[in-house]
């Protein structure tokens, strides 16, 4: 008797791991790092105020600091709530986290415009949310107060590496890239994704894009390679990188863009431009002010003003933030 042959169909294989069930290393902590032993030396720039003349940029009395005020919880005003959400990135290959205020009467019987507000480097979907940013506070006392229009505002994570990791955080180019990879993740993910999960009005002309910081150096770079998708740009202390530049923490910045590049076209220009930076702000220093001459030059019209007394601080994102949402989706034409 010979020993029966087993059927093959019956072998067994040892499974082949499917690929997309790969698990990849989480992202490293963006929110904490030894910060370099670097001495600052200390920065003053002059208190200044620059705002168009003519057209809707100029129908707002700018302000260089946000009223304390506008940030406390007051009686009579509903305030939002900020809904932590997830969602698959087909562009990182990971699920992200982020943040949707929606308005205190969200109804989806109406067609609500988007404020994509962007948080600084070191932190994350969260990071503007923080005791004294006064995201939400300003923004519903404003709307109570007839001075700002109803909108929806994404807070999302914006450190977005291409390889759904990136590298630890550090002030080096290594790092800056899975910033700069942003436009990718906001473009071909969040912006799709807040069109197919949330009442939103579409266009350019109902789409914000803002930022602190690295947050605001983003709202730069997007905000001019997109001009066919943000009306509204607003760069609250921008760091360097958008152009090139030199600093303490990082040495040299190749630049993103040219000067000659913070040029919209005449039929694609922002509805708003606005830059604004603290007169003490020692970590951005004059960077800022060089977006500004750059646009100056470019004949490009905006709003450029210092904050007093502010360094890279919570005073200086509610002077931005406070003046730039009065001017959203055309509310001083009421």
């Amino acid at each position: 008797k010979k020993e029966p042959i087993p059927d093959k169909e019956e072998e067994k294989k040892e499974p082949i791991p499917d690929k997309e069930e790969e698990k990849k290393e989480p992202i490293p902590d963006q929110t904490e790092i030894d910060f370099p032993q670097i001495e600052f030396p200390e920065w003053n720039c002059p208190v200044v105020m620059e705002v168009p003349k003519e057209g809707y940029m100029s129908k707002l009395k700018v302000v260089n600091t946000c009223p304390p005020e506008a940030k406390e919880i007051k009686k009579g005003v509903t305030y939002s709530k900020a809904e932590k959400i997830t969602y698959h990135s087909n562009s990182t290959h990971v699920d992200r986290k982020m943040n949707i205020i929606l308005p205190p009467d969200y109804t989806t019987e109406k067609k609500y415009p988007v404020l994509y507000y962007l948080h600084g480097i070191l932190s994350n979907e969260d990071g503007l949310l923080l005791e004294g940013m006064g995201t939400i506070e300003i923004y519903n006392n404003l709307v109570k107060e007839g001075k700002a229009k109803e909108m929806i505002i994404v807070l999302p994570n914006t450190y977005a590496p291409a390889d759904g990791v990136g590298v630890e955080p550090g002030f080096t180019p290594e790092h800056f890239e899975g910033y700069d990879n942003f436009i990718n993740e906001l473009i071909n993910e969040i912006m799709p994704y807040m069109e197919k999960h949330y009442s939103i009005a579409t266009g350019r002309e109902n789409t914000a894009l803002a930022g602190f910081s690295m947050g605001g150096r983003n709202t730069l770079y997007i905000g001019f390679k997109h001009p066919e998708l943000f009306g509204y740009l607003g760069a609250f202390s921008p760091a360097p990188g958008v152009l090139p530049a030199t600093d303490l923490l990082t040495g040299i910045h190749a630049g993103l863009m040219k000067a000659e590049d913070l040029k919209s076209p005449k039929d694609l220009e922002p509805i708003v431009k606005m830059i604004s930076v603290g007169t003490k702000d020692f970590i951005v220093t004059s960077n800022p002010e060089s977006y500004h001459n750059a646009m100056k030059a470019n004949n490009e019209e905006h709003i450029w003003f210092t904050v007093p007394g502010a360094m890279h601080d919570i005073d200086a994102v509610n002077a931005g933030y406070y003046n730039f949402i009065q001017y959203l989706w055309k509310n001083l034409d009421n």
